[in-house]
């Protein structure tokens, strides 16, 4: 059983991006609550209880349209613990999907409660079970790509905090290893605020007290996945390789 320690979040506002982030006035978008006592998230294995497997995919349809939906809203947490309970009852290959997502919203979770460490562990096993689907075309490969884009832009700008000599920059090459020691240099630190642009687009811009540089910030995508129940459905078709 694999277990990851969290305190509870949820969204003030509705579903939905309501306030939005910019790195002068710094105006709420996302506004959490955080439990006083500890919660924990832990995933664990099943097996199928035998559910006819027709009203079985229905559920599952319904429950991923649901996951979506939170995800897309910001509410990560949340999100989790739906495509937790689809993980545990699936199997493959949306298992994997599932358990792909979720490390994801676990790993939004970290970042914008500033666990920088945490998101960039939990967004790289994320998209390590994206990579292992194999996908060619469509809303999930669109996804991992802005998942991918996510992570290099957090290694990046903890790059840029860090200030390395160049002998340790040398040493770091996006590993697990150098997650956890670039996470270290501003544990607990606001570095991360979010912005929309005249699209309605939001983008996740870098905006720590400290200035660097005098251009725009640095900045990218938030993801979104665009993906229905009849998106899962064309994956269960199609093996692992």
């Amino acid at each position: 059983m694999a277990s990851l320690s969290v305190s509870h979040l949820s969204l003030v506002s509705p579903p939905r991006f309501n306030h939005i982030l910019s790195s002068s006035s710094l105006p709420l978008l996302l506004k959490y609550q955080t439990a006083k006592a500890s919660g924990s998230i832990s995933a664990s294995y099943r097996f199928s209880s035998g559910i006819d497997e027709e009203e079985d995919d229905h559920r599952a349809a319904g429950g991923f349209k649901e996951a979506v939906a939170l995800f897309n809203g910001g509410d990560y947490y949340k999100c989790h613990d739906l495509l937790e309970d689809l993980w545990n009852q699936a199997q493959e290959p949306p298992r994997t999907l599932f358990h792909g997502i979720l490390q994801c919203a676990v790993g939004f979770y970290h970042l914008f409660n500033q666990n920088h460490k945490g998101a960039m562990m939990e967004l790289g096993e994320g998209l390590c079970k994206l990579r292992k689907m194999n996908f060619e075309s469509g809303p999930f490969l669109q996804f991992e790509k802005e998942i991918s884009a996510v992570l290099d832009f957090i290694y990046l700008t903890q790059l840029e905090l860090a200030a390395c000599t160049d002998d340790f920059c040398i040493a770091l090459d996006q590993s697990e290893r150098s997650y956890q020691l670039l996470g270290g240099y501003a544990a607990g630190q606001r570095l991360y605020c979010l912005e929309s642009d005249p699209n309605d687009i939001i983008y996740i811009v870098f905006c720590p007290e400290r200035s660097y540089g005098t251009g725009e910030p640095p900045r990218v995508k938030l993801p979104t996945l665009n993906a229905s129940g009849e998106h899962l459905k064309e994956i269960e078709y199609n093996g692992l390789d």
